[in-house]
């Protein structure tokens, strides 16, 4: 319960998403990321892979007040293969922002994934959410990532990397390698 207000926490593969969850997801995205947004984005120009699960939290009334995206992958650290945890689309409603719904998505995120047994999880994200995501234990990766797009393996350069801990120690220099898209 964030500030009195229960919460309800559905992660589900993305191929099992209901129609109406489909719908209420695009709700909180344009909300979010309205299209005058949208057009002056650093990485509308970026392809960028759909997650494997969506993480939807819901308020008490059945209210979409956050969502975030998870894929798990093989990937390569300085050409060594390991598997990874990815967050993405980490989306709180503007009427919502600031009451803790994003951190209690992101720690039940992170739980889901030391359940998987990945070796650290990486996300990308806009230089001014650095802060943010410093106070919940991630550490920015001051390395190199690698991402797929339709011009080959280009380096990942529009926001900024960060890692955390999962089960094992997360680099904070190397070559990441997504050996795919982004996301």
């Amino acid at each position: 319960m964030i500030k009195n207000r229960p919460l309800s926490f559905n992660l589900k593969l993305i191929t099992e998403l209901t129609v109406d969850e489909e719908e209420a997801l695009r709700v909180l995205r344009a909300a979010v990321y309205p299209s005058e947004v949208i057009a002056h984005r650093p990485g509308r120009h970026i392809k960028w892979s759909l997650p494997q699960w969506r993480l939807l939290v819901e308020d008490g009334s059945g209210w979409l007040v956050s969502h975030i995206g998870i894929v798990t992958r093989e990937v390569t650290l300085d050409d060594v293969s390991i598997r990874i945890g990815g967050i993405g689309g980490v989306m709180t409603s503007p009427e919502a922002q600031g009451q803790g719904f994003a951190t209690a998505a992101l720690r039940y995120a992170e739980a889901f994934l030391d359940k998987c047994g990945l070796t650290f999880a990486l996300l990308v994200c806009r230089q001014d959410l650095v802060p943010f995501y410093t106070r919940l234990g991630w550490q920015s990766f001051n390395g190199i990532l690698l991402v797929e797009q339709p011009d080959g393996t280009v380096p990942f350069t529009v926001n900024e990397p960060m890692v955390l801990p999962v089960n094992d120690k997360a680099p904070k220099k190397g070559t990441i390698n997504l050996c795919g898209l982004p996301w």
